[in-house]
């Protein structure tokens, strides 16, 4: 799209650079590789190793600088549209050779630059003038000879150059193309010295003919759904506004679901929707609305994102509402749904899919039990161990533990109402053990870098990013020989171990006992059921019936449900995203501009874009501003100081308390105690 820049200021229009497209695009690749690796396995009954709801991820990796210009070849007679062009073919002449260029000559219809090297005595000059007879411009003059040895110094290589050389670069990652990194790849690239303040200058100017750029996108922002569509037939698109008293539409909501995404989680996913929320990180604030499924290869499926303004029940249950709608979920049964405990989305769920099973993160439930109960050590496990109970009696027992452990710990697990996170009240069939929203949560960390960009950008990369991973598991899953996926073969080395230790025992109609740690459980291969109810919820052989397969030297994979299939896993990613086109060609709808809405925050600053920790995350050295946790006596509850303080004033004065006293008597009185602080 063009830029809205002022005269003598505007950017050239660069002609297709295939070498650009395929840095950008290993970029998106590099963001899905990046994925790939940020997907949390599902780790069956492993505490978390902290308290943090998700990591930060890290990106790394060598950035190129290579900067596409012409050859800067010059001769009488050459001819250009305009005089803009003439001036980026002096401009690649100075960049090829580092001569000192100037300017001479700056009249509307000629333009003229000599060299000024050897004190102005150098001979080279170019002219150029616009013809009269038709709209173009032609070199009349010039003399391709230098007498002067280039220096470093170029006097045409001011600021407007310097921010048009590197606007692309800057756009691309503008953090690290600073003033410093620009002035250095000037003299290594060009030989040409540029002063601090310049780059400065043009950096500064650069950002603000790409936000120009982002602006005029976000106004276009039918034209881009009308792209979405016309690439992706079938998809889903809604661009929902609000009509202001000046007649503006205002920004209020962005929904998009891919047909292809659609259909694929509806005929080869498991009936499972992982939902979450994100903070954008722009100039539009806002959330960013997610829905996952899950392949079979139990890793993330993209479904459908939506943008808001606000995460309230009004925006949850249209978000909802879509998806009902969409994916054809009718009230929710037979589905099910896995979130955290935001109320908005809690009451958007009941509304609109009363009868789904909706599962509450358990992460998030400790993380609010905790702030109530900081400082009892045991809960974690505890509340873990509970809700990977598979059955009844295990969550009878387990909760018991939690009382006897501490009675007020016990009445607020009640009030999160464990049944909803328990995998003891699972439905059967689904073959999804999951307690806990990591694939949404791992989805919102790696996008991290595309919530900074601004509107468009940031649905853009979201949109490459399933694109490029949706292709990367297609040639995978396409390579794969097994019967089952590799999620499969990592399930059973797991359980093999227990498995072995099994005591088997036959019975008639294909049923089997199973003694296995002093306990002892009935399975039945023909029907893939145990009565300890993993096999039913995971769908895969686990330590029981793992075991019977070891006994009867049966194949493992056999018994596997068909979610878990290589067959299923190829079908998951058959189709994938057509591949889209920029703004210059987004088909025109002759609709109303898009404006943004009215916001009173301040600019955010780099830190307001770091993912803010819970109350009860561990503080590391990169948060110097927040209050470091203070150590308290567990004896007398005083600060800066623990118990062994104790014990070293007991041994001090162990000799004293046993000393006799002037009139004969042993002394008795006690030491005086240790005086508390308040925190």
């Amino acid at each position: 799209m063009a830029l809205a820049i002022p005269e003598g200021d505007i950017p050239p229009v660069e002609e297709y650079d295939p070498e650009a497209e395929d840095r950008d695009e290993s970029f998106v690749e590099k963001l899905a590789q990046d994925f790939t690796e940020a997907e949390e396995p599902i780790l069956h009954d492993v505490y978390p190793d902290s308290d943090d709801e998700a990591g930060e991820h890290r990106g790394g990796g060598d950035r190129g600088t290579h900067i596409n210009r012409g050859d800067g070849t010059m001769y009488v007679g050459q001819k250009f549209f305009n005089g803009i062009a003439f001036k980026e073919c002096v401009t690649d002449y100075a960049l090829l050779t580092g001569y000192n260029l100037k300017q001479y000559r700056y009249d509307r219809d000629r333009l003229g630059f000599r060299c000024v090297g050897a004190k102005g005595k150098c001979e080279w000059k170019v002219y150029c003038a616009s013809l009269q007879n038709e709209s173009m411009w032609k070199v009349t003059r010039y003399n391709n000879k230098h007498i002067c040895v280039a220096n470093g110094e170029c006097e045409m290589f001011k600021v407007p150059v310097i921010a048009r050389l590197f606007l692309d670069k800057i756009r691309e990652d503008p953090e690290y193309y600073m003033p410093q990194k620009m002035e250095q790849i000037i003299m290594e690239k060009w030989k040409i010295s540029a002063t601090r303040p310049q780059c400065q200058a043009a950096r500064r100017k650069a950002l603000a003919w790409i936000e120009l750029e982002y602006d005029s996108q976000f106004a276009r922002l039918r034209d881009y759904a009308a792209e979405i569509l016309e690439a992706n037939q079938g998809s889903i698109v809604e661009v929902d506004t609000i009509r202001n008293e000046a007649g503006q539409d205002i920004f209020n909501r962005f929904y998009v679901c891919f047909d292809v995404l659609r259909r694929t989680w509806k005929e080869s996913c498991r009936p499972l929707i992982g939902v979450d929320g994100c903070f954008l990180k722009s100039k539009i604030k806002g959330q960013l609305l997610v829905a996952l499924g899950r392949d079979a290869d139990n890793a993330i499926y993209p479904i459908a994102w939506s943008v808001v303004q606000v995460e309230n029940t009004d925006n949850w249950q249209w978000f909802v509402k879509r998806l009902k709608i969409d994916l054809d979920l009718g009230d929710g049964d037979g589905f099910i749904m896995v979130s955290n405990r935001q109320k908005g989305l809690i009451k958007a769920v009941e509304l609109e899919l009363p009868n789904i099973e909706h599962r509450k993160c358990v992460r998030h439930i400790y993380g609010n039990l905790k702030k109530n109960h900081p400082n009892k050590k045991q809960m974690k496990k505890l509340l873990w161990d509970l809700a990977w109970s598979y059955n009844t009696r295990q969550y009878e027992e387990r909760l018991e533990r939690i009382h006897a452990y501490d009675s007020k710990v016990h009445e607020d697990v009640l009030k999160t109402k464990p049944k909803t996170w328990c995998r003891a009240f699972h439905k059967v069939g689904n073959y999804c053990e999951d307690v806990e929203n990591n694939s949404t949560e791992s989805f919102n960390n790696t996008i991290n870098k595309a919530r900074e960009k601004p509107f468009v950008a940031m649905l853009e990369m979201v949109r490459r990013l399933a694109m490029v991973r949706i292709a990367k598991r297609s040639a995978i899953s396409h390579d794969h020989k097994g019967l089952c996926t590799p999620y499969v073969t990592k399930f059973l080395a797991k359980e093999h171990k227990k498995a072995s230790e099994c005591i088997v025992s036959s019975s008639t109609n294909g049923m089997y006992e199973v003694h296995l740690d002093y306990d002892k459980h009935r399975v039945c291969l023909r029907s893939m059921t145990c009565t300890c109810r993993k096999f039913q919820i995971c769908g895969i052989p686990y330590e029981h019936a793992y075991g019977v397969i070891l006994k009867k030297t049966l194949q493992a994979e056999d018994y596997v449900c068909q979610w878990f299939r290589t067959s299923k896993w190829q079908l998951n990613y058959r189709e994938g995203l057509i591949p889209q086109r920029g703004p210059r060609f987004w088909p025109s709808t002759q609709t109303d501009m898009v404006y943004a809405p009215p916001s009173d925050d301040s600019k955010m600053t780099k830190a307001d874009k770091k993912r803010k920790k819970g109350v009860n995350e561990s503080l590391t050295k990169k948060q110097p501003k927040q209050k470091k946790r203070i150590m308290h006596c567990g004896i007398c509850g005083a600060a800066d100081h623990n118990c062994r303080f104790h014990r070293k004033k007991n041994n001090a004065t162990q000799g004293t308390q046993g000393e006799v006293s002037t009139q004969g008597e042993v002394s008795t009185q006690p030491s005086q105690p240790c005086l508390t602080q308040e925190n």
